[in-house]
């Protein structure tokens, strides 16, 4: 229901559009002369699994919503299905007496870093960051190899949304 929702406020804004489709999938896209205008991409995912981390990227095994299908929990990596500007957040805990840094990729450039040091206690941090992706851009946070995340709740997500799509020079 939110879907469709969402898809018809898009609709009325862009009235000039020759196709709008709302799919069962939760996805929504308008099209003028073929090119996409917008499409609703939103998605967050919470680890579960405290085991040690690698250098790879954390995968957040979870999902809550999945709007676009851009996210793969199997990877943790999202994949920007359209060229356009993307709210990106992650938050951490670790667990107990670690340290942990966790840092926000994309295209395999660092973007930014988040620090928590629980010392006796658990601290959570978190970060949001807009970036500009082109379709097939991939975003991921990767953590400090062998700490470990708080996983016994639900702290430690990682969520994103195309806020404009579109083709844009700064």
């Amino acid at each position: 229901m939110i879907s469709v929702q969402v898809c018809l406020l898009v609709v009325i804004a862009l009235v000039n559009a020759d196709v709008c489709e709302v799919s069962k999938t939760t996805s929504c896209r308008c099209e003028t002369q073929g090119t996409i205008i917008d499409e609703f991409v939103a998605f967050t995912a919470i680890a579960t699994n405290g085991n040690a981390l690698t250098n790879d990227p954390i995968k957040y095994d979870n999902i809550v919503t999945n709007a676009g299908k851009a996210y793969s929990s199997t990877s943790g990596i999202f994949r920007a299905p359209a060229n356009g500007v993307y709210s990106i957040s992650f938050s951490l805990m670790g667990h107990n007496t670690n340290t942990i840094w966790a840092r926000l990729y994309h295209n395999g450039k660092e973007i930014v870093r988040l620090y928590t040091k629980g010392e006796t206690r658990h601290e959570v941090t978190s970060q949001t960051v807009y970036l500009k992706l082109v379709k097939g851009d991939e975003v991921w946070v990767q953590g400090t190899s062998g700490k470990k995340l708080w996983a016994v709740e639900p702290y430690n997500q990682f969520s994103g949304s195309l806020i404009r799509s579109g083709d844009f020079t700064s």
